[in-house]
């Protein structure tokens, strides 16, 4: 006689028998934490930079002026910004937070690699306070750019620009 199960209905019926059985067997064990070898190997950018590294934030306070004040431009020359170069020496990161007084869509940041084109750009939630925060951890060494720019064209706008940078 043949031992091979030949009905698909039976080969289901028993696939899951084996696997109700499998799987009830262990319930009443939870973890209790990640284990060793999985937090030993977490990404690095979630930890923030360490004190020694990280210098304290430049804090800058300025206005963006309406286009037709002149001054720099930015966004393929549309819009008028200010700028603010810093370098790292080696692999680092960048922390930014951007506040201004005026509506969530007045403003954008973008973050340039000045050799070599657009790194990152945000804007504010259409919700909420006028600020923008974000983290990038993951920049080369390179001379950088931070560009405060305004999308309110005849509106001169207030606004603190917060940043520091680390190198790993």
């Amino acid at each position: 006689m043949c031992w091979g199960v030949r009905e698909p209905k039976v080969a289901a019926i028993i696939l899951s028998l084996l696997s109700t059985v499998g799987c009830t067997g262990m319930t009443g064990l939870m973890p209790t934490g990640p284990s060793a070898s999985l937090s030993a190997s977490q990404n690095v950018s979630l930890l923030a930079p360490p004190a020694t590294q990280a210098p304290a934030p430049n804090v800058i306070v300025g206005t963006v002026n309406p286009i037709a004040a002149g001054g720099p431009r930015c966004y393929l020359g549309m819009y008028s910004c200010q700028v603010y170069a810093f370098s790292l020496a080696s692999d680092g990161g960048v922390d930014v937070m951007l506040a201004w007084e005026g509506g969530q869509r007045d403003m954008m940041i973008q973050l340039y690699r000045a050799d070599l084109g657009l790194v990152h750009e945000d804007l504010a939630p259409r919700t909420g306070p006028s600020r923008i925060t974000f983290r990038r951890p993951d920049l080369g060494a390179m001379d950088y750019e931070l560009r405060v720019v305004s999308l309110q064209r005849e509106t001169a706008i207030p606004f603190t620009l917060e940043f520091s940078h680390w190198e790993n």
